[in-house]
């Protein structure tokens, strides 16, 4: 797992970094699944978070990847499901997503489907 994780999130940065110049639709993107959860608290980020904002939580494994908080609180990813996109901002671990996976706030999930559906395809990336 940590070889495939290293692999992708390292084209990930190249291709990202490389695409700065160009419409975020051309950007590389992380193929996952996407879930919401009811935030209204302190996250692992320490601030607090609303169900208001557009947020996300990283799994474990990535957070631990990309150095742990100080590299990953504060990112903001564009994500796509449905032919939608929206931006969030990293501000929370989620310990069950699988290694690509994001938890978003129902706000951010409501751009991309209905919250009855409760799990999504998505793409994502870095901004």
């Amino acid at each position: 797992m940590a070889g495939k994780l290293a692999t992708l999130v390292s084209f990930v940065f190249v291709a990202t970094a490389a695409a700065m110049a160009v419409p975020a639709k051309r950007q590389a993107t992380i193929p996952g699944q996407g879930t919401w959860f009811n935030s209204n608290a302190v996250g692992a980020c320490g601030v607090f978070e609303s169900d208001s904002q557009h947020i996300a939580a990283v799994s474990l494994p990535l957070r631990q990847f990309l150095g742990g908080n100080a590299n990953t609180c504060g990112r903001q990813l564009l994500v796509t499901a449905n032919g939608r996109s929206t931006t969030v901002t990293v501000t929370d671990v989620c310990p069950g997503c699988g290694d690509f996976d994001l938890d978003l706030s129902p706000t951010a999930f409501q751009d991309l489907a209905d919250l009855s559906v409760g799990r999504i395809n998505i793409e994502w990336g870095f901004l």
